[in-house]
């Protein structure tokens, strides 16, 4: 399947609507937050996290627990404008929507890392 096939015209803002509710890992640059529950939503710019207000086009990226594993995926690897080692060579890619993409991510427990697209340098395949 081809890498493309998976865009679709859904904002990170729209998504995360969608998983209001789940238990999410905020990662930021200089954060350190003990995931908290998805509260809220906002239309354009806000997400609510455990009482707090975070933008979440400005955060490297938000992982979402207890989520089913994805049915159709794709084996990519991710370059990010932040360090992450080769976390992220080999991962499947979800969707990508308008500004920001949806991935499985690795691990004991079904999880999900959506990655605002100003975070991303580049999807290769693997």
């Amino acid at each position: 399947m081809s890498i493309l096939k998976l865009r679709k015209n859904i904002t990170l803002q729209q998504r995360l609507a969608q998983l209001t509710g789940h238990l999410v890992e905020i990662n930021g640059k200089g954060l350190g937050l003990e995931p908290g529950k998805l509260q809220r939503v906002f239309n354009r710019n806000f997400i609510q996290v455990q009482g707090e207000l975070f933008v979440p086009n400005s955060l490297q990226s938000i992982r979402v627990f207890d989520i089913k594993p994805a049915a159709s995926t794709v084996r990519v690897g991710l370059r990010t404008t932040f360090s992450t080692g080769s976390a992220f060579s080999s991962i499947r890619l979800v969707q990508i929507g308008t500004n920001f993409i949806e991935v499985q991510a690795k691990g004991k427990y079904p999880s999900r890392i959506l990655f605002p697209l100003n975070k991303i340098e580049g999807i290769f395949p693997v």
